[in-house]
């Protein structure tokens, strides 16, 4: 008799390929009792003290984008804002020449975003020697697109009675995004759905 044991021979189980952007969300996108995306961004202090907090953008540290010997006296210090969806330029403009200056003007160079002033430039008016303002520059994203390298590079041009000075500085990418980071879920599964197929990538 022989009490060998016979050799057992793995076998490889192949998982079915799943395609997730076939008919597979169908149900989902048709689902009547999918929940829609909350509208309170208060967290648990909010549930706790009963207060619903403005969603706030981190905005860095001006830095120095126009050095008064590049601007002929006037310095200039800035970063990036955004507030209740308003993308803003905020800067400090310094007078370190010994005149008065006036008649300013502000304009963007074609960038990756199409950022435009939405409004014109408002500075104090003589800005006298040793002087200085803070002003918010709003702006839109309706303006011409061009790609820059790197890709949030932003040229800048700015007139007074003086000259015509120029500098380049970086726009940080948060100012683009959406103050509460929130998509609701309608519209995920049907961008989702839209990816084409030559997009989808499988691994086992």
């Amino acid at each position: 008799m022989d009490l060998t044991t016979p050799a057992v021979v793995p076998t490889s189980v192949q998982p079915p390929s799943v395609d997730l952007l076939a008919s597979g969300l169908d149900s989902l996108l048709t689902t009547s009792d999918l929940p829609a995306a909350s509208s309170s961004n208060t967290g648990l202090l909010g549930d706790i003290f009963g207060f619903t907090p403005t969603p706030v953008s981190y905005s860095p540290p001006k830095q120095l984008w126009l050095p008064s010997e590049n601007g002929k006296g006037l310095e200039i210090m800035g970063t990036f804002s955004r507030k209740n969806g308003q993308i803003s330029m905020d800067m400090t403009l310094k007078n370190k020449a010994m005149q008065p200056m006036s008649g300013f003007a502000i304009q963007l160079n074609k960038n990756s975003f199409g950022l435009t002033p939405a409004r014109p430039l408002q500075v104090l008016n003589p800005l006298l020697p040793t002087a200085s303002y803070e002003t918010s520059l709003a702006l839109a994203t309706t303006g011409l697109v061009q790609r820059m390298e790197p890709i949030t590079n932003l040229q800048v041009a700015i007139k007074n009675n003086i000259d015509v000075l120029y500098y380049a500085c970086i726009i940080p990418m948060n100012v683009f995004f959406i103050e509460d980071g929130q998509m609701d879920k309608r519209v995920f599964l049907k961008t989702w759905k839209d990816i084409p197929a030559e997009n989808e990538v499988h691994s086992l």
